[in-house]
C-alpha cells in the first residue's frame, strides 16, 4: 500500500499484474484462442513443438502441388502480443500450476513455465488401431517426416507429411522410368494405396487423380497408363459421415475414374512394400497414405485427469473436471454432456468461444453450430452436406473453394491460394523433388 501511494504521489501509476494464460498447442483451437484473447488483460504464452498453424482442409492439395506448402500455414509468432516457446510439454503439476517442457532441439534442455490459467489444446495423433507394422512417430522429437516408422507409409496431418508424400510420389515415377526397373517393381512403385475412406483420404485420392491425369500424362507419357490408385475402407461406404446420396455419388465417381475402392475391407498387417488385407489378399504399394482417424496423445494419457475414450473430460464451459483454472478444447477434449466429433470447426468455435469468455471473465456454456461437411473431388467437382441442402458437382466445388478461401487466415495466403490454383490449372503442377 505504501509503495502504491508513493508511486501515485510521484506521478507514476502502479500497474496491476496481468494474469498469465498458457496455451498448449497451436492447432485450430489453440491458434484461434491466441488470436482472440485480450493481450491488454492477459499475458499469453503458447507452447507447441511446431511454430505454425496448419490450415488442414487444403493439406491434401499440397501433397501433389496443386498449391504450395506456404499457403496452408500461419506462423504462430504472427499473432501479436504473445510469447512463444518451441517446445513439447512433458508433465503438468496442477498443484504448483507449472508445466515441465523440453526443447524440440535438445531433449535434455528442460524448463518450467508457470500459469494462472491453462488451456490444453494439444490435439491428437493418427490412429493405427494397433495394426502390426505401422507405428506412429508423431510425438518423438527426432521423428520421421512421414509420421510413421516407414519411408513409404505416410500420415497426412502435418505439412512435413504432405511434403514427404509429394517427394515420394515423384521418386516412384523417376524410379519406375529407369531402364533397370523390372516390370514387377514398376507395377509396385506405381501403386498408390490409401487406407481410410474419410474426407482427407477422398480429397487426397481426388487430388492424386488430377495429378496423374493432367501432369503425369504430360511429363511421364510412357507411365501414364501404368499407375493404379486403391482406396481401402473398413466401412460399407466411403465418406460414411455424409448422406447416403453423396456417398454413392463419390463411389460412382471413383468407379468412372478407375480408382479401385475396397469397402468392407481392412488392413491386418503392413509389410515393407505391401499390406495384407483381412480377406488375405496382398497389395504391394509404392506409396501408402494412412488416414484412419485420430487417437489421444501419450502426453494426455499420462496426465492426472479424467478421460473419456482417451479425451479430457470438460464441462459445458470447457473447464477440466476437478482442476482449478484449467480448460481443454479441440480434439483432445470431450464435453461430458455434449460429445462432439473431432473436427476443425469444433476446435475453431471452441477457441473463439473460450477466448471471448475469458476476456469477459465469464463462464458460459459452449454451443456448437454445425456448419456442415464438404469434400473436394478434384477440379470442378465436390460434395457438400450442408444444413440447407446437399450439393454435388460444380456447385459444391464452388462452395468448397469459396468457404476455405474465406476461412484462410492471412491476407497473404488469400492472395497466394488463388494464384496457385490458377497456376496449377493453366501451367501444371511442379514435379521437382527437393
Amino acid at each position: 500500500m505504501l509503495i502504491r501511494r508513493l508511486l501515485s504521489s510521484s506521478g507514476v501509476h502502479a500497474v496491476d499484474k496481468k494474469s498469465r494464460i498458457v496455451i498448449l498447442g497451436c492447432g485450430w483451437g489453440g491458434f484461434r484462442l491466441a488470436r482472440v484473447l485480450d493481450k491488454k488483460k492477459f499475458d499469453v504464452t503458447v507452447i507447441s513443438p511446431r511454430n505454425h498453424f496448419v490450415f488442414t482442409p487444403l493439406l491434401p492439395s499440397t501433397a501433389v502441388g496443386t498449391i504450395e506448402f506456404r499457403c496452408v500455414q500461419e506462423p504462430i509468432r504472427t499473432v501479436k502480443g504473445i510469447d512463444y516457446y518451441q517446445a513439447a510439454s512433458k508433465t503438468i503439476d496442477f498443484g504448483k500450476k507449472e508445466i515441465l517442457c523440453h526443447s524440440v532441439y535438445d531433449n535434455s534442455a528442460e524448463f518450467t513455465v508457470k500459469y494462472d490459467k491453462l488451456v490444453i489444446a494439444v490435439g491428437t495423433k493418427s490412429n493405427t488401431f494397433g495394426v502390426p507394422g505401422v507405428e506412429t512417430d508423431e510425438e518423438n522429437i527426432t521423428h520421421n517426416p512421414s509420421g510413421t516408422n516407414k519411408h513409404n507409409l505416410f500420415f497426412l496431418k502435418q505439412i512435413e507429411h504432405a511434403r514427404s508424400i509429394r517427394n515420394r510420389i515423384i521418386e516412384c515415377f523417376e524410379r519406375a522410368s529407369s531402364p533397370f526397373c523390372s516390370e514387377e517393381e514398376r507395377k509396385r512403385l506405381l501403386t498408390f494405396l490409401i487406407v481410410g475412406g474419410g474426407p482427407t483420404s477422398i480429397e487426397f485420392a481426388s487430388e492424386l487423380y488430377d495429378f496423374l491425369r493432367n501432369d503425369v500424362a504430360k511429363w511421364y507419357p510412357d507411365l501414364a497408363s501404368r499407375h493404379q490408385t486403391i482406396v481401402v475402407e473398413a466401412g460399407d461406404h466411403l465418406l460414411g459421415s455424409f448422406s447416403d446420396t453423396l456417398s454413392r455419388y463419390v463411389e460412382k465417381k471413383f468407379v468412372s475414374r478407375n480408382i479401385v475402392t475396397l469397402t468392407g475391407e481392412s488392413v491386418q498387417e503392413v509389410k515393407e512394400h505391401s499390406v495384407i488385407l483381412k480377406s488375405g489378399n496382398i497389395l504391394p504399394y509404392g506409396v501408402c497414405v494412412w488416414s484412419t482417424g485420430n487417437k489421444e496423445l501419450d502426453f494426455v494419457n499420462a496426465l492426472d485427469l479424467k478421460l473419456d475414450r482417451g479425451r479430457i473430460v470438460v464441462d459445458s464451459c470447457l473447464r477440466v473436471d476437478g482442476k482449478d483454472s484449467v480448460y481443454a478444447i479441440g480434439d483432445c477434449a470431450r464435453i461430458q454432456d455434449l460429445p462432439l466429433a473431432m473436427l476443425a470447426q469444433v476446435a475453431n468455435q471452441q477457441g473463439k468461444f473460450l477466448g471471448a469468455c475469458l476476456n469477459k471473465d465469464k463462464n458460459l456454456p459452449f454451443r456448437y453450430i454445425d456448419m456442415g461437411s464438404m469434400a473436394q473431388l478434384g477440379t470442378y467437382d465436390a460434395v457438400a452436406d450442408l444444413n440447407y441442402g446437399k450439393l454435388s458437382g460444380l456447385s459444391a466445388f464452388i462452395a468448397w473453394r469459396t468457404a476455405y478461401w474465406t476461412y484462410s487466415v492471412s491476407i497473404s495466403n488469400k492472395l497466394l491460394i488463388p494464384m496457385y490454383w490458377f497456376k496449377s490449372y493453366w501451367f501444371g503442377r511442379d514435379i521437382s523433388k527437393f
